[in-house]
C-alpha cells in the first residue's frame, strides 16, 4: 500500500483504500451500500461510462432512489463555470453528486477538488470515477475532498485486468453498508476486501506494476502525456471537418484526445482507423457523441501520433 500512495494515489491512511476488480465493482459496492433515503436524488452526468451509470440504475430498481443527468455536452473551458453548472443543477431533493475525474468521452479533467468543496457546503455527498485518472495524473485524495473515489488501474498503471481501487474518506466509513463481516471494530475501506480462497497472481502483478511506475514517477509520466496529446490536439484540430473535444487546457485535460469527423458514426472513424492503419481507438457512445479516443500513454511514440493524425487526414477527406 505504501507504493501504492508514491504513485499519486495518496490517502491519509491505508484503511481508506480497498483493492477490488475494477470500478464497475466498486461504483456497485458505493451505489448500493450508501445509507440514502428513497427520495434521495442522484445526480449524475451525460459522460458517465456505462459501469458509472448502471450502478445507479440499480440503485432506483432496488431502492426507488430517482436519477438524474446533468448535460456536459459542451462544457466550458472555464474550471469555475463547470462548477456553477453543477451547483445549478442541486435540487433540494439532491443527496449525490457522480461524476468523472476524466470523462471516457471527451476526456475532460473536471476541477474534482472545487467540485467536491462545494458540495461539501451543501451536505452532499461525492463519488468519483476515476478509472481513467490513477497512473494517468497524481490524485491526492485528502486535497480533492471527496467522500468516495474508484479507479481501474489496469488502464494507466498497467496491473493486470481484475485489479482495482475503491477509496473510502475516514469521514465517509459510516455513510456506507455492507462488506464482507471484519469481526467488529469501527468499520473501514478494507471490509470490501475479498479475503478468502483466490488467485495472487492478480496482486502480485498489481505491485509489480506500481513499482514500474514509481520507478519512472508520475510526475514525468503526466507531464509527457500531456504534452504529447496537445501535440495531437493541434494537429488534429488543423485537419477540415475535423471536431476536438478535449480542451488545450492543462488543467482541464490529461493524456486522451477525443474527436469527431463531421457526418461520420464513431464505426465510421474507429473502424478504418483500426482496419486500414493498424490504430486503436476507443469509440464515443455515451452522450450523444460520435468519434474516437486516442490515448498517449507512457510506451506511445509522437511517431505513432504522426501515424494517427495522418490517418485521420486521409479519413476525413474521404468521408463524402
Amino acid at each position: 500500500m505504501q507504493s501504492l500512495m508514491r504513485v499519486g494515489f495518496r490517502p491519509a491512511h491505508p484503511s481508506e483504500v480497498a483493492i477490488t476488480r475494477n470500478s464497475t465493482e466498486s461504483m456497485n459496492i458505493i451505489a448500493l451500500g450508501l445509507d440514502l433515503k428513497p427520495e434521495d436524488e442522484i445526480l449524475t452526468t451525460t459522460h458517465e461510462h456505462y459501469g458509472g451509470w448502471s450502478c445507479w440504475q440499480h440503485r432506483h430498481a432496488q431502492f426507488g432512489n430517482p436519477i438524474r443527468k446533468l448535460d456536459l455536452y459542451d462544457p466550458p473551458e472555464d474550471e469555475d463555470e463547470i462548477v456553477r453548472l453543477f451547483e445549478e443543477a442541486i435540487r433540494p431533493e439532491t443527496r449525490v453528486l457522480s461524476f468523472c475525474h476524466v470523462t471516457c468521452t471527451t476526456a475532460w479533467r473536471l476541477p474534482v477538488k472545487k467540485i467536491c468543496a462545494m458540495a461539501r457546503e451543501r451536505g452532499l455527498i461525492t463519488v468519483v470515477d476515476g478509472a481513467q485518472s490513477v497512473g494517468m495524473i497524481a490524485v491526492d485524495m485528502k486535497d480533492l475532498g471527496g467522500d468516495f473515489y474508484v479507479s481501474s488501474t489496469h488502464k494507466w498503471l498497467f496491473t493486470p485486468k481484475g485489479t482495482g481501487l475503491l477509496y473510502v474518506d475516514d469521514a465517509a466509513q459510516d455513510k456506507i453498508g455492507l462488506g464482507y463481516y471484519t469481526g467488529g471494530g469501527r468499520p473501514t475501506a478494507r471490509r470490501f476486501e475479498n479475503n478468502a480462497s483466490q488467485s495472487h497472481a492478480p496482486l502480485v502483478g498489481f505491485a509489480v506494476a506500481v513499482d514500474f511506475h514509481n520507478a519512472i514517477g508520475t510526475g514525468l509520466v503526466e507531464d509527457r502525456g500531456a504534452a504529447m496529446a496537445k501535440w495531437l490536439k493541434t494537429r488534429l484540430s488543423d485537419i477540415p471537418g475535423v471536431r476536438v473535444w478535449t480542451p488545450m487546457s492543462r488543467a482541464l485535460s490529461a493524456s486522451m484526445v477525443s474527436f469527431s469527423i463531421a457526418g461520420m458514426t464513431s464505426s465510421d472513424v474507429g473502424t478504418p482507423l483500426r482496419e486500414r492503419y493498424r490504430i486503436h481507438s476507443r469509440g464515443l457512445h455515451e452522450g450523444g457523441y460520435h468519434g474516437a479516443r486516442i490515448s498517449c500513454a507512457m510506451h506511445n511514440s509522437y511517431e505513432e501520433m504522426e501515424r494517427v493524425a495522418g490517418a485521420v487526414r486521409e479519413i476525413a477527406a474521404n468521408r463524402c
